[in-house]
């Protein structure tokens, strides 16, 4: 973010203690934060997420799903241990670093695995510029999330066959943060693949192994981020990021962007 970059905070607060063991976004979600909701914001940068019990816990799960554009899709589970609270023993709790950007307007969920009760606490930072200070190398980013979903077996690597959109790139281009790959049950072993499509050809760009992993309400999916080794990965304005499965099993596949202009 440029130096001009103005913070606005953002909880995120909710309780869940509804039973849903679903991952495809169904069943009862709790709203845990909106990106930017405040008029004029470019995202939200979510810091961290809290997930503290009220009372004792049963082993299973709590899962996070992104919301948006009429998609719903699991992109984080977390394991729930057995744990009985006294006096001198506190419920379960756990802290998660996640800085994560979301668009705007876009959705954090929480769901409960059994019917106990959560809160689940989102530290978010809605970000937009002071306009009247910003210098002309500063750089002005505005967050774009793609949400894709593939689910039909594609065995090839040259272009060919069915793929999902993940994320178009806009604006000057998108700094591509990272790729969440996520199951949305119990996939075989197999592969992922990721595509640059430049409005004529589909070019692989990288294989994600997938191990085969049973899934239940104490066991989460299959779940792999790709990092870029560490770099954003710069794609073209108008260039797509796709996915294709080897494997007849749905994935989820979350792209966390940031598009970026310079003032004028």
């Amino acid at each position: 973010m440029a130096a001009e970059t103005q913070y606005t905070a953002n909880t995120g607060v909710v309780a869940i203690a509804t039973a849903n063991a679903n991952l495809d976004g169904t069943g009862t979600l709790g709203t845990v934060l909106i990106a930017a909701a405040v008029a004029g914001m470019l995202g939200c940068i979510i810091k961290s997420v809290t997930i503290k019990a009220q009372g004792n816990t049963t082993q299973g799960m709590v899962r996070l799903f992104v919301v948006g554009g009429g998609v719903t899709e699991l992109i984080a589970e977390i394991e729930i241990p057995a744990v009985t609270k006294s006096t001198v023993d506190p419920t379960f709790e756990i802290y998660m670093e996640t800085n994560y950007a979301i668009k705007v307007g876009y959705v954090l969920k929480a769901a409960t695995q059994n019917a106990e009760t959560f809160n689940v606490i989102a530290e978010g930072l809605d970000w937009n510029y002071y306009t009247t200070s910003v210098r002309p190398e500063s750089t002005k980013y505005i967050a774009n999330t793609g949400l894709g979903q593939v689910s039909t077996a594609n065995t090839f690597r040259d272009g060919s066959g069915t793929f999902g959109n993940v994320l178009t790139a806009a604006s000057n281009g998108t700094n591509i943060q990272s790729v969440t790959i996520k199951a949305t049950g119990s996939p075989a072993a197999g592969i992922v693949r990721l595509f640059i499509f430049d409005g004529t050809t589909n070019f692989l760009m990288s294989e994600i192994p997938v191990v085969a992993t049973t899934q239940s309400g104490t066991a989460h999916s299959f779940s792999r981020r790709v990092l870029f080794g560490g770099n954003d990965f710069a794609l073209k304005s108008g260039y797509l990021l796709r996915a294709s499965t080897e494997i007849g099993n749905t994935f989820n596949v979350i792209a966390e962007g940031l598009d970026w202009t310079y003032p004028a």
